[in-house]
């Protein structure tokens, strides 16, 4: 991770073009990034890596790191017409439940 000390924002290395947006909650000024376009990143970076691979570590180095009130949030995004997007977000839920 990496802070931009003058504005208190904080980044996470090495994945600039993963970010979607920025939140401001309870004051603190977070970073979003798209979890996705993070894992094609780093695949990109890490050739020898398999997918698996590349979700794991960031699921335990990046993903799961709190840094304080600044932490970046880390999203999936969804994509396609409203229905499909509301299939996708419900077969996720699910999985998360089982």
């Amino acid at each position: 991770m990496i802070e931009d000390e003058d504005e208190g924002v904080v980044f996470a290395d090495g994945f600039d073009d993963a970010i979607i947006g920025i939140m401001r909650i309870d004051g603190a000024m977070r970073v979003v990034y798209d979890k996705w376009a993070m894992v094609n990143v780093m695949r990109a970076q890490e050739t020898e890596l398999s997918f698996e691979s590349v979700v794991e570590f960031l699921e335990y180095n990046t993903w799961g790191s709190y840094v304080g009130p600044n932490t970046p949030i880390y999203m999936y995004c969804v994509h396609g017409s409203g229905d499909e997007k509301k299939e996708e977000v419900l077969d996720y839920a699910y999985d998360c439940l089982w």
